[in-house]
């Protein structure tokens, strides 16, 4: 009789991660099925709020007519919010906003009915795209949209399409911005347990500054603390102190110091204390703005680009640029928008300019923290003969950049710029830097084209672009 073989530890190991790989996959299937079936609901809950409305709305042609088509209006809208136990004021804005996604939206209800999108993507697309007042115009924002929904989150994609849709509006921003800025205020909700929310609307460059602001207050707090307080902690300076008193630790968050910064500076300081200047000139926040070479001369009126929001109007840009200590010029394809080089007026490091020129926030799908709150990462690890190059570099957040060091997901940088993400289960996705859009070559493409060559701007020798030349 032969002997049986001992067990192998190995092997048991082995068929336990096989069985847990295998349950993770399972796991994102059904949510991925789950979230394809919940699409399709919401897809024919649209559908029929969109038939309610024109059942709420007749055709009528005398004042009784439209007394009594009011009333079954009422009835109807009680009806539904009854049904579902919501308010009649939802209801109303809920056939509102189906009517016009049916009408003016109909390839996005189709997306969202074949599980592409999500119902997040289609009220980012619904919100960018209202505007547009042109049928064409509004169908061609809406391809282009669809095209970007099925890779980004809705919190990405809005920050994109608004710089797309800024192509379609009739109206100048500048123009729009003042209007806007027009109505700029303050406003209070009261919260429960003695709280509230004071919210202010204001030109999106002053408030990203103001975030930016408190968060780098907020991280110089956090920096000060430690066990030396207040001393170079020499044993005579200890010998000094009184044992009994303790001093309390600051355990604050990140946000519970901002929100204290930002209330002792509005409660103690007044406007004529602020001798960094007002509005725009007081901001030393870091911000990053691409501003278009023309737009900055003052000879067009394109708008420029706050990363991570959106256009803004080109005198805000302006004024921007001019009270910075050192700003760079972003040079992008007049027809791609594609980022061909950057310059900087004063000297600095031109490869981590052009990262963050290219990639403007972490490159893992759906992170929007911005460059300067990113580690530049090697996409495949200098310990590896990974080169310190464009083609091998991208921005991570510390989180991310943990997670591709330490777990399962890994990436390969598939062409400049472009990466291509795996997950532990096999899934790919892909992120690709999002440029900054061009639709149309028309006259003003080309005129605009042939300016950007001048000789006051690029030596002969060196045009943006040359086929073969490092982008910085």
């Amino acid at each position: 009789m032969s002997a049986i073989p001992p067990p192998d530890p190995g092997a048991d190991d082995a068929g336990e991660d096989a069985a847990a790989f295998a349950r993770v996959g399972r796991l994102v299937e059904s949510f991925v099925a789950g979230r394809k079936q919940r699409a399709l609901a919401e897809a024919a809950e649209i559908r029929v709020l969109a038939d309610a409305a024109t059942v709420a709305r007749p055709s009528i042609s005398s004042p009784e007519q439209a007394r009594r088509a009011e009333l079954d209006r009422r009835a109807l809208v009680a009806d539904l919010a009854t049904s579902t136990r919501v308010s009649e004021w939802t209801v109303n804005r809920l056939l509102s906003e189906a009517s016009d996604l049916c009408d003016r939206f109909p390839a996005g209800v189709a997306a969202l009915e074949r599980g592409e999108i999500s119902r997040q993507h289609l009220a980012v697309i619904h919100d960018s795209g209202g505007p547009i007042a042109d049928d064409d115009a509004r169908a061609e924002f809406v391809r282009l949209a669809l095209e970007r929904a099925v890779t980004l989150t809705p919190g990405r994609l809005a920050s994109v399409l608004r710089v797309i849709a800024e192509r379609f509006r009739e109206c100048a921003i500048q123009e729009r911005h003042q209007q806007a800025a027009a109505g700029r205020n303050i406003s209070v909700a009261d919260l429960p347990d003695d709280m509230a929310a004071l919210t202010a609307v204001m030109p999106a460059t002053l408030a990203h500054g103001i975030v930016d602001r408190l968060t780098q207050q907020a991280r110089s707090v956090i920096a000060a603390r430690g066990d030396g307080e207040g001393g170079d902690g020499s044993p005579d300076e200890a010998a000094e102190i009184d044992v009994e008193v303790e001093i309390e630790a600051d355990e604050r968050t990140m946000d519970q110091i901002r929100v204290d910064i930002f209330t002792d500076t509005l409660l103690t300081a007044g406007p004529t204390d602020c001798v960094a200047g007002t509005g725009l000139h007081a901001i030393r926040a870091t911000v990053q703005v691409t501003v278009p070479v023309l737009t900055m001369t003052g000879a067009s009126t394109e708008p420029a680009l706050l990363a991570g929001y959106g256009p803004i109007d080109p005198d805000t840009a302006r004024v921007l640029a001019a009270g910075a200590t050192g700003w760079e010029r972003v040079m992008t394809s007049p027809v791609t928008g594609s980022v061909l080089a950057v310059d900087r007026y004063r000297p600095g490091p031109a490869l981590n300019r052009f990262l963050a020129a290219r990639d403007e926030r972490c490159r893992f799908p759906g992170c929007r923290r911005p460059v300067w709150r990113c580690d530049v990462d090697h996409t495949i690890p200098a310990a590896d003969g990974g080169p310190t190059h464009h083609a091998n570099l991208a921005h991570l957040c510390r989180r991310h950049h943990t997670l591709k060091g330490v777990t399962a997901w890994s990436v390969e940088q598939v062409s400049p710029g472009v990466l291509v993400w795996t997950s532990p289960t096999g899934r790919k996705h892909t992120d690709r830097p999002e440029p900054v859009v061009r639709f149309t070559s028309d006259d003003t493409a080309e005129r605009l084209r042939g300016m950007m060559r001048e000789p006051w701007l690029f030596a002969a020798d060196d045009p943006p672009g040359s086929p073969g030349a490092a982008p910085f």
